[in-house]
């Protein structure tokens, strides 16, 4: 992961040598020197949210449908600050075979009181040496009648809400049911039959 964080930085600023070298030996015209500049500036903070995905930061895209709980934490929404509350999950994708697929990943998830509960209840179930596997049902992740149209007109109309699924400038946008999400003991995985 470092090395790779080193050369997307390394890669970037080549390229923003090779733009300063070419600004100056060249005789462009202005505004091509001025376009120029002001693309490698824009540059800086996507390459900047590139690698804080790469750094481990939880994501805030769809947990994977199968998975392995390792541990949860969940952040009190706080009024004062006028801070909506986070539940983060550190998860390991498990095939269809109940084998991890992948490495663990740490998700955010908007808090919401249904999924604190489960929450909760899964991390007890740790606690006491259990290991705990998740399913989000394969239905849409969307509310029912949210169709594309409502939810233009929620953004329009600002009743969506900020944070990880607020679907904000920079952001990705993604509709979480606690009801989908179901814990449970889990499950050994499937071998083959030996002959």
């Amino acid at each position: 992961m470092t090395l790779t964080i080193l050369l997307l930085a390394g890669a970037y600023a080549l390229v923003a040598a090779f733009l300063l070298l070419i600004l100056i030996s060249s005789r462009m015209n202005l505004a091509l020197k001025v376009m120029a500049t002001i693309a490698a500036a824009a540059l800086i903070p996507w390459t900047y949210h590139s690698i804080g995905e790469l750094r481990g930061l939880p994501t805030d895209g769809q947990p994977p449908p199968h998975f392995k709980l390792h541990w949860a934490r969940v952040v009190e929404p706080n009024l004062l600050m006028k801070e909506k509350g986070h539940v983060f999950m550190w998860l390991e994708e498990l095939d269809d075979q109940n084998y991890p697929s992948g490495i663990p990943r740490a998700y955010a998830l908007a808090y919401d009181p249904e999924l604190v509960k489960k929450v909760e209840v899964a991390m007890g179930k740790i606690q006491d040496g259990e290991e705990v596997s998740g399913t989000i049902s394969e239905e849409t992740t969307t509310a029912q009648g949210d169709t594309a149209e409502n939810l233009a007109e929620k953004v329009k109309n600002g009743t969506r809400t900020t944070g990880p699924n607020s679907g904000a400038v920079g952001e990705r946008y993604f509709e979480f049911d606690p009801s989908m999400l179901t814990f449970g003991e889990a499950p050994a995985p499937i071998t083959p039959d030996k002959d």
